[in-house]
Formats: C-alpha cells, structure tokens, sequence
C-alpha cells in the first residue's frame, strides 16, 4: 500500500504540474489532480474565492486528506461501490481521500477486490510489456470480465491501460480505456 495515498502505490504517485494547491494556495508541496468541491469555504486560504469557486481540480496531499473537499462520486463509482464494497461509507470516504490517478479517459472505473478498492500500481513500460498484460492479469471493466479481444493490446498511449492489485488476496487487475 502506498505511505502517502492508501490505494497508489508510491512509485505510481505522479503529481499533475500544477504549481498552487487550490485549497491552501501552497507552492512549496506537489500538486495532484483532484476533481471535487470544497465543503467548508471558511478553512480555505482564500473564504471568498472558495465560496465563489468551490470547485478544485489540483490539491496538495495535506488538503485531499484533510477532510474539507468532497469528491464527486460518479455513477460509476457509486455502482461498484454498491455492488463490491464490503462497507459502503468507507469504501465512498477512501474515494475521496484518492486524488485522480490513474488517467481514466472515458469513465471513473477504479476496481474493487475482497471487499475493497484495489491498489493502482503503474502502467505497462513497454509495448511488449503491454501485450503480455491479459495473460498475467485479470480484466477488469466496470466488474470482473473474461479478456475476449482476439487482438494483441497495443494501445496509442501506454497511460490508457492501468495496473492494480488486490491489497488483500495479491490479484493483479487491469483496466483499458482506449481513446
């Protein structure tokens, strides 16, 4: 499990670029993807600004776990919540305590496995790597697949497949969003 983010694994943690957090405006810590909403604007650095622009997109690590912004729970995200969280409130609370890692680009689908959120681990480092991924992992698509493509995974971008592994039993997930 990662020391800093529960379910990415510290060598996967890549900050954004973003240069101030957009609830305690630090420069001095890196900056993550965030999507979501600051609920007390009061404990922001700038009250006014939060009030009148609660929406934040890039977050230092203090300010995604310290509580004030809430995390938009997409449909998705609330279906698999629903159908393999062992603890609903925990599962939706850990959510939101996870910045925007990995690059999903058609839908949040973050795998679940024995109860909770699977670790994110990278990204295949090659082309051939890439190739291999179906045969060592388990697809992951929304819930458990069976991997039925009869053509070898070769994306555009390496970033649209993501690699995860169950925290509990060691089961290796993948997901692919291709563009």
């Amino acid at each position: 499990m990662g020391s800093l983010f529960t379910y990415i694994d510290d060598a996967a943690l890549f900050p954004c670029g973003g240069t101030q957090c957009h609830h305690c405006e630090t420069e001095s810590a890196p900056i993550f993807n965030f999507d979501g909403e600051i609920i007390d604007a009061k404990l922001a650095a700038n009250p006014q600004f939060a009030r009148d622009e609660p929406e934040v997109s890039e977050l230092c690590a203090g300010c995604i776990l310290g509580g004030n912004i809430r995390k938009d729970i997409t449909p998705e995200i609330q279906k698999t919540i629903n159908r393999f969280a062992a603890d609903n409130d925990s599962a939706r609370a850990s959510f939101c305590r996870t910045p925007s890692i990995p690059l999903f680009l058609q839908y949040n689908d973050w795998p679940m496995c024995c109860g909770d959120w699977a670790e994110f681990f990278g990204i295949p480092q090659t082309a051939d790597e890439s190739e291999a991924v179906p045969q060592r992992f388990h697809y992951w698509e929304r819930e458990p697949r069976d991997w039925t493509s009869d053509y070898a995974l070769r994306p555009e971008s390496l970033r649209e497949i993501s690699l995860f592994r169950c925290t509990t039993c060691d089961r290796q997930l993948f997901t692919w969003q291709f563009t």
